[in-house]
């Protein structure tokens, strides 16, 4: 099928909301991610619409790039991305088990890089877990995807579109506005689990170096005010905290299991 310069060559994967597809560009044969909004809810329409806004304006290497946006009269809406090689953490914990520490850094610290840019932005994610990243293992990179519950600007009034159990913050459930501790709280949750630790309640493996599961502990404190707020920051620690631990910064070992 083909949807404006955009040849679709097959389904990756569909929620409740939407399909995703790879495609490639007609002219350049270049791949592309084309996602579909499929319920033709006007609700449904306008936070694809306001997605695909969001997208429009960031530029990130651990952040999709939009490179379209159509609205197609056999298609409905369409939003097409950067293709990003890899499989999701998520998939990565089912397939592989738990992930490395010294791994679990480097994917941490990717992310807060993605973060530090999208707070700067005044957004907020809102949705961050194992299923929102991306693992790229050639490049060494982690890829923080699907903005359907961003809020850009949230102010006093602003309230969490949705969420997932287990990495939703505390604050969500409680009415308060999203603020970039939130996206902090779920990020560390989602370190709890590729840690193979419990995100019932957030126990981290009892293997793992305590400066570590100190440092994580920290990003998953229940009230908001008592995590770190600044994702640069948190950033430039744990990249402390990784040459104090394992003796570098950065590693080429392509990825390691715990």
């Amino acid at each position: 099928m083909k949807i404006g310069n955009y040849q679709v060559e097959r389904q990756i994967s569909e929620g409740a909301f939407g399909r995703t597809f790879l495609g490639r560009h007609r002219l350049l044969g270049e791949p592309v991610c084309i996602k579909q909004e499929k319920t033709g809810d006007p609700a449904y329409m306008d936070l694809f619409r306001e997605e695909a806004k969001i997208l429009w304006g960031i530029h990130h290497v651990s952040l999709p790039t939009l490179k379209d946006y159509l609205e197609h009269p056999d298609f409905g809406q369409v939003a097409v991305m950067s293709y990003i090689e890899g499989e999701s953490l998520a998939d990565v914990l089912q397939r592989k088990g738990p992930v490395h520490d010294e791994h679990i850094c480097w994917i941490l610290q990717r992310v807060l890089d993605a973060l530090s840019y999208l707070h700067y932005m005044r957004a907020v994610h809102c949705d961050i877990k194992p299923a929102n990243i991306i693992l790229d293992i050639p490049t060494h990179n982690a890829v923080l995807v699907d903005f359907g519950l961003t809020i850009v600007g949230p102010g006093a009034d602003a309230r969490a579109k949705g969420g997932t159990p287990h990495f939703i913050p505390p604050e969500f459930q409680q009415g308060l506005p999203p603020i970039p501790a939130s996206d902090i709280f779920s990020l560390g949750m989602t370190a709890v689990a590729l840690s193979g630790g419990n995100v019932m309640n957030g126990a981290l493996p009892q293997d793992m170096d305590p400066r570590l599961s100190t440092f994580i502990a920290k990003m998953i404190r229940r009230d908001p005010m008592a995590r770190p707020q600044d994702a640069r920051k948190l950033n430039q620690e744990l990249a402390g905290l990784r040459k104090t631990i394992f003796g570098r910064t950065a590693t080429r070992e392509a990825f390691k299991l715990r």
